[in-house]
């Protein structure tokens, strides 16, 4: 079968712009596609990199936290052994013995029971502790 010439011209012309639109629709994707790659790839290592620098910073600060708290831990606990050791001292001072006034006495005693030191004593049982 001949198609006239007259008929073939339409749609060979057809054709084309159709294959041109073809044509530019893959180099747009393909484009698109390598840029994406490019910022793709940076964007990931930037924030692996990120992720890496929080992390380090977070382990950093839990040692900080873990070290302060021991260290705070060692004072409150050298404090005490201190003041126990001093209210041991004074105890068996000559003249401790001697009678001090019920009002000087009661005050004295509330004030220590308020010290970790002396918390656990019977006495200080019924005294609230220091916040």
């Amino acid at each position: 079968m001949i198609i006239p010439a007259s008929l073939a011209k339409p749609v060979f012309g057809l054709a084309r712009w159709i294959w041109g639109l073809i044509v530019l629709a893959v180099l747009v994707l393909l484009g698109w596609w390598v840029v994406a790659t490019l910022i793709g790839g940076s964007t990931a290592k930037t924030e692996a990199k990120l992720g890496s620098n929080q992390t380090k910073a977070a382990l950093e600060s839990g040692a900080d936290a873990v070290g302060t708290i021991g260290t705070q831990g060692a004072a409150e606990d050298t404090i005490d052994a201190t003041t126990s050791e001093n209210a041991n001292a004074i105890r068996s001072a000559p003249g401790a013995d001697t009678p001090v006034p019920a009002a000087v006495d009661a005050v004295g005693r509330e004030r220590l029971c308020k010290r970790a030191a002396y918390r656990v004593r019977p006495e200080c049982l019924q005294h609230a502790p220091a916040d």
